[in-house]
């Protein structure tokens, strides 16, 4: 017997009567005990106890051996909600207390396809993030969605008849595969959940492909399982396949969308699932106030069944807290850091985290040492991606097209409105754009022209748009919406904003305009795009921190201190980043200065204060009235509020690309700064050696945009000022004041000088007809003529009908009765317009193509009116388009009289204007009328 074994058998025996094993260790002990006397010893033996029999081990049930057995050899994945994976299989560890217990899931593309907003980073789904929970019964186990959009207190007087009426949905089954009865825990195999149809990915991927696209699960399957200390998240790579491919979807075809597939048979996708257990925490819900503009998680409230208002509104923002609540200033205890993405190139990192950090002046405000923040991703961490939900993250698309030039995508919690993460996802095609002058797009065809611009100017119609948007709707936006509205049928919806592609549209005929600055103009391209990117993802991080859109921020500077880079350098262009503004014209005609929005502004400082002013509160009734004093500031210069309910309605103030505290004197500017870039375009281009595509493209850009500037000022004609306060407000100001009849005057000069006077956009010879476009592009055809006449044409008629409408004058009428003797009034109205559009009548010239189709445009507008039946159109509008008939009648029949003095096709047109107003008073006498 070896030494070692002896050592063993020998420490067993010891042990069996009673005795330390220590007591013949081979091995001295540091303090060794003293020996006893033998009389002690032998007592001690005496005394010692016989050895208890030896314990077996429970044993376990055949459920739990069944279990073990079973994840015995899987991988497995820790975190919040611990996971295996068996193949293609995921299986949940799934606490028996944790049944009926909320969690939460944020899905989102990680790979997507370049197609109806299912691009990379996009979330699934209709909710950024859902909420849901699992029901035990039987084998199986049930995902249930709460119904979180109605909600009341266990001890509601309402509850009964409430959980009759808003039953909970039950959204898929999951199989129990195992169950530890020991540990009380269940092993549920839930890899159906990642494959996506309780986010309506089938759907969405049929829809925005346009075939019978289905999930191919032999080609499906998880990519990686990661456990982290807050959340798990479950990478998939799922594989849709159609056997013919898909069909030709109209509307990615009209909107310049290309298929980005290899084989449209095959449309593989990534998705990343972030979940995690909601847990309970000390975030204070902030009630919204009207006054001041976020984005809202609300909810009917039972429990409110009796009041007025059933409805609560919860401000999104993030859980922003001091380290040292009492310090006047102190650092978060979880700043808001932001992730650059690697897929935004190094040359525009410096732009956008300066973008990203102009924030922090408006937390500083409020006592907050660098609560925003911005770092690189991550280079050496295999985990990071950029749809975890663990990261604030700003990437780059590339691809041939998106329907927007940045969006931004908060991640709430469902119940409170506290912002969990977010992202921004920037179009590279805007970049390219402004880097690469040649590619603008075609200005293109306006909806319905003809049907449209004669339905506006009268009554009756049900369109769910203003007469503004249904005029100058294009096509594009037409499709877009429609793209917008097909998704939603798929659970998608998303907050539109077009801030980033339309101000790209307007940067790059700005910089078109600065070739032609007077000399010593110091910004490089480079530095401009910089400056234009800066802007765009200040805007999309104000919507991220929970801000809407706050179309009144622009009215604060004057033109005159737009154009002082002392004051613009310091408070910016505008009162609010969250605005659409146009680059400053004022600097883009000096040629250097502050042309784009370099901080954040007033309104932005006093909204972060209302969403994050640190209030000690513990619940939203606890600090309604600290805020409400906050609130009660909305008259103060800058601080006013209009969101998207109210842009390009009634109100001038409330419009996209507008600026300055006076409107009209900066669109004067804003059409300067255009036929700039025209005459740029004209004289300069194109050079040697160069198609004439680009040069046709800015002339055609500078006409379609001057246009919004008439749409600009044709909503002073009978408009109407608004603003939010409450009584008692600071600076309280009216909440619905008639523009004064001076500006509405001031409106009508700038259309009838601008617009409707010959001669506004005309170009030399050669220029239209070299109007040529390359055919190699997908927006141009071999079709293409260079229609002018009616682009030009078509866009003066929509202006006219617009200010001739019904909607408009029933508002002067409005604004008259309101005024009293000094206002604007309909007879001044039309005698404005009269004046202008047929001067050529009233002073006896010929006529060029685009007068004549103006001024018959006009004459058919004043009959249709004339004419109109009860109802159609008001009164006082019939009774004057009557008698403009008649004044214009008889100037008509003067000129007809020596019609030797016009050329043959402007008498035939005067002729043909007279028998119009002829065969209408003779059917009104017919009628009785």
């Amino acid at each position: 017997m070896s030494a070692t074994i002896r050592k063993y058998a020998l420490t067993a025996v010891l042990l069996s009567v009673g005795l330390p094993y220590q007591a013949l260790s081979q091995t001295p002990t540091k303090n060794p005990p003293t020996a006893a006397p033998a009389q002690q010893t032998d007592q001690k033996k005496a005394e010692a106890p016989k050895s208890e029999p030896k314990k077996e081990e429970p044993k376990k049930d055949d459920d739990t051996v069944d279990y073990e057995k079973f994840i015995k050899d899987l991988k497995r994945v820790d975190g919040p909600m611990p996971l295996y994976q068996k193949g293609k299989n995921v299986y949940l560890e799934l606490p028996e207390d944790k049944i009926g217990k909320i969690f939460l899931i944020q899905a989102a593309f990680d790979s997507g396809l370049d197609s109806m907003f299912m691009h990379a980073g996009m979330p699934l789904g209709g909710q950024a993030v859902d909420a849901f929970r699992f029901a035990r019964n039987d084998d199986s186990v049930w995902l249930e969605r709460p119904n979180i959009n109605n909600r009341w207190s266990d001890d509601s007087t309402f509850r009964v008849g409430a959980e009759r009426a808003f039953p909970d949905a039950m959204l898929n089954s999951f199989r129990v595969e195992q169950h530890n009865t020991e540990k009380k825990l269940l092993l549920v195999n839930v890899t159906s959940l990642f494959y996506g149809d309780v986010f309506h990915l089938s759907e969405m991927i049929q829809g925005g492909l346009g075939g019978p696209y289905q999930l191919d699960p032999t080609r499906s399957a998880p990519d990686t399982l990661k456990g982290f200390p807050d959340d798990t998240v479950v990478t998939m790579k799922l594989h849709y396949a159609s056997p013919r491919g898909g069909d030709a979807n109209p509307l990615l075809a009209l909107l310049g969308a290309q298929n980005t597939l290899e084989d449209d048979r095959s449309a593989p996708v990534k998705v990343v699932y972030t979940m995690w257990w909601r847990k309970d925490s000390n975030y204070v819900p902030r009630v919204a106030d009207s006054r001041i503009g976020y984005f809202t998680t609300d909810f009917f409230s039972v429990d409110r069944f009796l009041n007025q208002d059933k409805d609560v509104h919860y401000i999104n923002r993030f859980d922003l807290e001091k380290k040292d609540p009492k310090a006047a200033v102190s650092e978060p205890v979880k700043p808001i850091v932001w992730t650059i993405d690697p897929s935004i190139p190094e040359k525009y990192r410096g732009a956008i985290k300066e973008g990203v950090l102009r924030w922090n002046k408006a937390f500083a405000e409020i006592g907050f040492k660098d609560a925003i923040q911005v770092q690189d991703a991550p280079k050496d961490d295999k985990s990071y991606d950029h749809a975890d939900g663990r990261y604030n993250v700003i990437r780059l698309m590339v691809g041939p097209s998106a329907p927007f030039a940045a969006i931004s995508l908060l991640r709430t919690d469902p119940f409170t409105g506290q912002i969990l993460n977010a992202s921004i996802s920037l179009d590279g095609n805007v970049l390219e754009s402004l880097m690469q002058e040649h590619e603008r797009n075609l200005p293109v065809t306006l909806q319905g022209q003809a049907a449209r611009k004669l339905q506006v100017l009268l009554k009756g119609a049900d369109r769910k748009m203003t007469d503004d948007q249904y005029l100058f709707e294009t096509k594009q936006d037409e499709l877009v919406h429609q793209a917008a509205a097909r998704m939603a049928q798929f659970g998608w919806s998303h907050d539109e904003c077009e801030f980033a592609s339309e101000m790209g549209e307007e940067s790059a005929l700005g910089w078109d305009a600065l070739h032609m600055a007077p000399k010593g103009s110091v910004i490089t391209q480079d530095d401009y795009v910089k400056a234009y990117l800066a802007e765009a993802v200040s805007h999309e991080v104000g919507h991220c921190l929970g801000l809407r859109h706050n179309f009144a921020g622009s009215t604060l500077l004057s033109t005159k201190q737009l154009a002082d880079d002392s004051v613009t350098s310091k408070e910016g262009t505008s009162a609010s980043v969250m605005d659409y503004t146009p680059p400053n014209a004022q600097a883009v005609l000096k040629g250097h200065g502050t042309i784009f929005m370099p901080t954040v502004g007033t309104y932005d400082e006093w909204a972060i204060k209302y969403g994050y002013l640190q209030t000690g509160a513990k619940t939203p009734q606890d600090e309604r009235f600290k805020l409400s004093q906050v609130a009660s500031l909305s008259g103060l210069p800058g601080h006013g509020y209009l969101t998207d309910e109210e842009v390009d309605q009634y109100n001038p103030n409330a419009v996209k690309f507008d600026c300055s505290s006076d409107p009209l004197d900066f669109s004067s500017k804003q059409l300067d700064e255009l036929h700039r870039a025209r005459r740029y375009a004209v004289e300069e281009l194109p050079r040697p050696g160069e198609s004439y595509t680009e040069r046709s493209k800015i002339i055609l850009g500078t006409i379609v945009r001057s246009f919004n500037e008439g749409r600009i000022a044709a909503r002073f004609v009978g408009g109407t000022f608004g603003t939010k306060n409450f009584k008692g407000d600071a600076h309280e100001r009216p909440t619905l004041a008639p523009v004064p009849a001076e500006t509405q005057r001031q409106a009508m000069t700038l259309l009838t000088n601008d617009f409707f006077q010959p001669g506004n956009f005309d170009l030399p010879r050669d220029v239209m007809e070299s109007l040529s476009m390359d055919s190699e592009g997908e927006d141009v055809s071999g079709r293409w003529n260079a229609p002018l006449r009616e682009i030009v044409g078509g866009l003066e008629q929509n202006l006219l009908s617009l200010v001739m409408g019904a909607t408009t004058t029933d508002r002067i009428t409005e604004n008259a009765y309101k005024a009293g003797t000094h206002a604007y009034t309909l007879d001044e109205h039309y005698d404005r317009l009269m004046h202008s559009v047929c001067q050529e009548m009233i002073s006896g010239t010929n006529s060029s193509p685009l007068r004549r189709d103006l001024q018959r445009f006009f004459v058919q507008a004043l009959i249709l009116q004339a004419g109109a039946g009860q109802g159609e159109i008001g009164d006082d509008v019939r009774l004057v388009t009557t008698d403009c008939l008649r004044r214009l009648d008889k100037v008509l029949t003067g000129q007809l009289a020596s019609s030797q003095k016009f050329d043959n096709i402007t008498r035939l047109h005067l002729q043909d204007c007279h028998d119009q107003i002829v065969r209408f008073f003779g059917r009104r006498a017919l009628d009785g009328r």
